[in-house]
């Protein structure tokens, strides 16, 4: 009867993700543009998040570091992860169904090329009327990694932004920030739709152009994982043989 031989523990390189410098260029971006001259939109303090609808749950793929500062979780702990769990750990009373089901709705839509709106049945009064399909406004009761609650407002929206170059993909951006009275400043901040539309245009150049610099480097970060893995799994067979 034979012995079996321990291998020694062999770990893939794994290709790089969202960085703390994208993390902060990106809320530099958002800052100059929202958070300079807010007063038209509250004075509030915005965050973005980039979610990819074409994966499994519609997971974030990268965010400002204001939204860690929002929910008071790390990039790490962000990057990867839906934005259920900000909402899982809130006592299930103060959770607004409503709000989560057209979220859902909202994001399986973009997947799968449609347009959506909330049905005129289920519109409220600050709800604004007459905008396009590819954009939702939300609020939802959100907890921080510490435990305490907050109301976290959400504008999502639609941006085209190029994985390869002359080719483009749909992503959910959203606009957050904390609401102090719910309702009634989501129902002001919709008197302000044209200076949100001006501002979300701004930053969507700025993400456009930040996202094509960002994935070319990760396609030559990719292409350096594949060498790397392929050389991975030939040290594992010849490991093996031994």
């Amino acid at each position: 009867m034979g012995v079996c031989q321990s291998l020694p523990i062999q770990v893939a390189p794994h290709p790089t993700t969202w960085s703390h410098k994208e993390a902060t260029e990106l809320q530099a971006a958002v800052d100059g543009v929202f958070n300079v001259a807010g007063e038209s939109l509250l004075g509030l303090k915005f965050s973005f998040t980039i979610a990819d609808p074409y994966l499994e749950g519609c997971p974030l793929i990268g965010c400002s570091s204001g939204f860690g500062t929002l929910c008071g979780y790390e990039m790490e702990e962000i990057v990867g992860r839906n934005c259920r769990f900000l909402v899982d750990p809130v006592p299930a009373e103060q959770v607004n169904g409503s709000m989560r089901q057209f979220a859902k709705e909202f994001c399986q839509a973009v997947k799968d090329g449609k347009e959506y709106r909330i049905p005129d049945s289920k519109q409220e009064p600050w709800m604004p009327h007459g905008r396009a399909g590819d954009e939702l406004f939300c609020f939802q009761r959100n907890a921080r990694k510490d435990g305490s609650l907050f109301n976290n407002m959400f504008y999502l929206k639609v941006f085209a932004l190029s994985v390869e170059l002359g080719e483009e993909k749909s992503y959910i951006v959203g606009l957050q920030s904390e609401l102090r009275d719910a309702k009634a400043d989501l129902e002001e901040l919709c008197k302000n739709l044209q200076k949100l539309d001006q501002n979300m245009d701004k930053v969507q150049r700025v993400l456009a152009k930040q996202f094509f610099v960002m994935t070319s480097m990760r396609r030559d970060a990719a292409d350096a994982y594949d060498d790397g893995f392929d050389l991975w799994k030939a040290d594992s067979r010849d490991a093996i043989g031994r």
